[in-house]
């Protein structure tokens, strides 16, 4: 069921024609169903970190080594000093757009 059925089913008038002494009963649903539409929605997206722009989500290491063509290990060693390695917490992430630039100016050594 999408929204506008839900609209049609249960209108907000529909509000009107409950008894004020049943109106927190009524509140209490409506939060359950607020709680259970964010529950689902939250377990529906996997939070991702953002670029400093929010253009594309940081990369992880191994999205990182596919867009490189290189091993992981061969990212894990450099990640100190790769331009484009952010570090979230203990995890190492990278920035897309930075990869991209770094790699149209400077091709990879592998080693």
């Amino acid at each position: 069921m999408d929204a506008a059925e839900l609209a049609r089913r249960v209108p907000l008038e529909a509000l009107d024609a409950v008894a004020v002494e049943d109106l927190p009963a009524v509140a209490l649903y409506l939060a359950a169903l607020q709680s259970g539409a964010a529950a689902r929605l939250a377990a529906a997206t996997r939070p991702v970190a953002v670029s400093r722009n929010g253009a594309e989500a940081l990369l992880d290491v191994r999205e990182a080594a596919a867009r490189l063509n290189v091993s992981t290990d061969w990212v894990y060693r450099r990640a100190k000093r790769l331009p484009f390695a952010r570090w979230v917490g203990r995890a190492v992430r990278f920035d897309p757009e930075g990869l991209a630039r770094w790699v149209a100016h400077r091709a990879p050594r592998r080693g």
